[in-house]
């Protein structure tokens, strides 16, 4: 549960009230937990909705140290309960939230703090409750192309979800606190699974082409600061029996980010690299690889040369010297030069389409061959 959703649900029950660190409400919290001792602290683990009275505020500065205290803490965010122990919030205290996107809200005395966490409490069970069969139910389709139809026929909530519209992200170098803190602001329902070193986060729930694609403008915005991040995006399938194929388009899309060093790739977008990854016979990418590179490449690990550069850069300008010469900033000559070595070494003009096309699909599996392949 994040806290805008608690917020937003109990807002007006409880009468409360954000009064700082708005940026970070999207923050998901794992507990309530009541503070009033400062040597409770060690008990606070991460994660936390803190919530105090100030019954031990008897002394100058108590109230700063907790919020700064709970804030080193990793909690998640503060409720106060105003009127008796805590009177008012400095002005610097609430800078500090803001600085630190720690939410700070708070309560009259009159509410009581048993019906606020009571209900706190049974969200979080009830979610976590949720969390663990919509995870069975899920990675079973997703990974093992299995769908527990005699479950789903007990729960009336998974239902709907039988026929519901999906689409699935495959990321790499994320850690889950970071996805799950962008997927939240994104307010797009999802369910976030790990297998290995891939985290994949399965848009939920009658997701259509125009909310799709407006999470994913959201994720690009976002991770667009980090270049070790890559991910893959499947095309949107119908039903939980569609889950393992868009899974396996995800994975797919994700290759090909790492390998041609983009921060995401689009299955629909994955062109030549697509027929490779589409062969499973490895005598056909073997024989491949050794009729179109495997020359060019012995040539280069022996006398420290750049011709394998060189071919890709023919081929992808259509033969046009000079725009290879302007592109490695070589001198046109020097390029004829090698080219024409290259030519001899492969013992062809490379002036065929077929042999353009077979050269094409070398390097689209040369690149996927070297690059981390996802696990």
């Amino acid at each position: 549960m994040t806290l805008k959703q608690f917020y937003e649900k109990f807002r007006k029950k409880h009468q409360l009230q954000l009064i700082a660190g708005e940026k970070g409400i999207y923050t998901s919290f794992k507990w309530i937990y009541l503070l009033e001792d400062l040597n409770n602290m060690s008990f606070i683990r991460g994660g936390e909705l803190i919530i105090t009275t100030g019954l031990a505020n008897s002394y100058d500065h108590w109230l700063e140290e907790l919020i700064h205290s709970v804030n080193k803490k990793g909690a998640s965010g503060i409720i106060l309960n105003i009127g008796n122990y805590i009177k008012d919030i400095p002005h610097y205290l609430i800078d500090y939230c803001n600085n630190n996107h720690l939410p700070l809200l708070i309560m009259p005395w009159e509410i009581h703090i048993a019906d606020i966490m009571q209900d706190g409490f049974n969200d979080i069970i009830k979610e976590k409750q949720e969390e663990e069969y919509f995870s069975k139910i899920f990675s079973s389709a997703i990974f093992d192309n299995m769908i527990d139809n005699a479950f789903i026929a007990e729960h009336e909530d998974m239902k709907p979800y039988s026929y519901s519209t999906y689409g699935i992200v495959a990321f790499k170098n994320v850690s889950n606190d970071k996805l799950t803190v962008i997927l939240n602001q994104a307010e797009q329902k999802y369910l976030l699974l790990t297998k290995k070193t891939t985290q994949y986060a399965i848009l939920l729930y009658n997701i259509t082409e125009n909310n799709f694609a407006a999470t994913l403008a959201f994720l690009h915005s976002s991770l667009s600061t980090d270049d070790d991040i890559h991910y893959g995006i499947s095309t949107l399938g119908q039903g939980l029996q569609c889950l393992f194929n868009k899974r396996i388009e995800a994975d797919k899309a994700l290759q090909v980010a790492i390998a041609t060093k983009k921060p995401y790739c689009f299955y629909n977008d994955l062109g030549l690299y697509q027929i490779i990854l589409g062969i499973s016979d490895e005598a056909i990418l073997d024989n491949l690889y050794t009729q179109s590179l495997k020359t060019i490449v012995d040539y280069d690990q022996k006398h420290n040369s750049n011709y394998l550069e060189i071919l890709r850069y023919y081929i992808e300008f259509n033969s046009s010297v000079q725009l290879v010469a302007e592109h490695t900033f070589t001198h046109r000559n020097t390029i004829n030069y090698r080219v024409a070595k290259i030519k001899k070494l492969l013992r062809s003009d490379l002036s065929s389409m077929e042999e353009r096309c077979r050269i094409r699909l070398a390097f689209c599996l040369y690149d996927l061959q070297h690059c981390n392949t996802v696990n």
